[in-house]
């Protein structure tokens, strides 16, 4: 027999050498607990501060929402403010989202430990008969730990439910946005007609006669920009860059001066919104086109 190892069988086993054996036992599976409930807490207290931060970030943010809608920013400034915090507000709930992940595979890793342990116990029970108190005692243990889990599991359910509430909070600001973003587009939209009014009133109506006329095609395939160019002598467009189109248009603008005519063409399956149509032709025409720069 290997002077190394104890045998535990009955017929073999005096009682100065089983119980510190079983004790040595009892220590490691009593440490194991000790050391996975006190993983599962500082686990549960770093998320609980990461949760209360994110909270914190979206109160800063509201905040500063309500103080910037009383200045007198404008509207554009307001929205790229509201995109930037929902941003941040998005990130957060990422990292929030992906710790509660992590939290999940950690409790089922330990739910698994416990399966194992339990059946080590059962093992246990049968090998050893003589030690139904130390048993009994270690059953307490383990009804403590499975308290501490069901008191995790509360607490990460009230975690969910913050996090449900601010992802109620961040669909009410993406409302929000949405609601200014189509006031933008009415309020250019009126802009543009009473500055067409306005041009009607003080300036003779636009035209091409005697003008340089020149040809813009102006679209989206595929979500890529594609421009086309025809210059008053040419039969056919041609495929620009727009730092190409802009320095051929600068250079037609000094050459003919107050002469040069742009024409826009929009194609009906353009694939643009009408805010990108408009500064494309607000864009061009206000820098280059006689009438807009007279």
């Amino acid at each position: 027999m290997n002077d190394d190892f104890i045998d535990l069988r009955s017929g073999n086993l005096s009682s100065e050498s089983f119980w510190p054996s079983f004790t040595d036992i009892m220590t490691v599976v009593v440490m194991i607990f000790l050391i996975t409930s006190v993983v599962l807490m500082v686990r549960n207290w770093e998320l609980i501060d990461q949760l209360r931060h994110s909270l914190y970030a979206e109160q800063q943010a509201a905040e500063r929402i309500r103080s910037t809608t009383q200045e007198n920013a404008t509207l554009e400034e307001q929205l790229a403010q509201m995109q930037h915090e929902l941003s941040v507000l998005r990130m957060q709930l990422m990292q929030a989202s992906e710790d509660n992940q992590m939290l999940n595979n950690t409790l089922a890793d330990k739910e698994q430990q416990l399966i194992v342990i339990m059946s080590d116990n059962k093992k246990l029970e049968g090998a050893l008969s003589n030690t139904e108190q130390e048993l009994n005692k270690l059953g307490s243990e383990l009804q403590q730990v499975v308290i501490d889990m069901d008191k995790l599991q509360n607490s990460y359910n009230e975690q969910s439910t913050k996090l449900k509430t601010a992802e109620d909070k961040l669909i009410i600001l993406s409302e929000e946005k949405e609601a200014q973003t189509r006031q933008l587009v009415s309020l250019e939209t009126d802009y543009s007609s009473l500055k067409v009014k306005y041009d009607k009133l003080v300036k003779p109506a636009r035209t091409a006669k005697g003008k340089y006329v020149v040809s813009v095609n102006y679209q989206k395939i595929k979500g890529k920009d594609r421009l086309r160019f025809k210059d008053a002598g040419d039969d056919e467009f041609s495929v620009i860059t727009m730092k190409q189109l802009h320095s051929k248009l600068a250079e037609l603008k000094k050459k003919h001066k107050n002469k040069l005519y742009i024409k826009i063409i929009i194609p009906d399956d353009s694939g643009l919104s009408y805010s990108e149509a408009w500064e494309f032709m607000k864009g061009l025409l206000y820098k280059y086109d006689y009438y807009y720069t007279s």
